[in-house]
């Protein structure tokens, strides 16, 4: 399956981000390969990559990168369920991963990568802090708290990967159907 040819722009100068995909080793979760390596210059045919900013439209990017892609992708039937894992993946890494002044020199500190694997698509947001994504109990008085519950009732599987250096990645899988 070739790169789409969707454009992810965050931010201000708008250029056109490259596409390639982490590194994905073997072994098997729940029929996925586990991540244990994320590479973004490494080049691969089924991954779209956008490096976001971290500001209130990192989300709404992340979420138009993702439907563009997975439509050129041939995959209209997970774009809703895609976009909502995305958001909350994105809103995450934005409030939890990041340090307070994390890009504001132009970074883009936050990496969406989505990635065709076999009967899969997978959604994967890295950031730079090594904290472990934690779910919390749930709460009905609470506004938030609630992000890890929908990915997890929306995907086939969900986790996260320590990254080499520093950082991690916190991903979720959508079965093609």
């Amino acid at each position: 399956m070739p790169v789409s040819s969707t454009s992810c722009t965050s931010g201000t100068d708008g250029r056109l981000e490259v596409r390639h995909s982490p590194v994905m080793t073997r072994g098997t979760t729940h029929g996925l390969p586990p991540l244990a390596a994320f590479d973004p210059g490494v080049q691969c045919p089924d991954g779209a990559v956008c490096a976001l900013r971290p500001t209130g439209a990192s989300s709404r990017i992340a979420r138009d990168f993702t439907s563009a892609t997975l439509r050129s992708w041939g995959f209209p039937e997970l774009v809703e369920d895609a976009t909502v894992i995305v958001s909350e993946l994105v809103t995450n890494a934005v409030r939890h991963g990041l340090t307070p002044d994390a890009g504001t020199a132009g970074e883009r500190p936050v990496r969406l990568t989505l990635v065709r694997n076999g009967p899969f698509v997978v959604c994967i947001v890295a950031d730079p802090s090594d904290q472990d994504p934690i779910m919390r109990a749930p709460d009905d008085a609470c506004e938030g708290g609630r992000g890890l519950h929908v990915i997890e009732a929306l995907s086939r599987v969900w986790g996260w990967t320590p990254l080499p250096g520093a950082g991690k990645a916190v991903w979720a899988a959508l079965a093609v159907r």
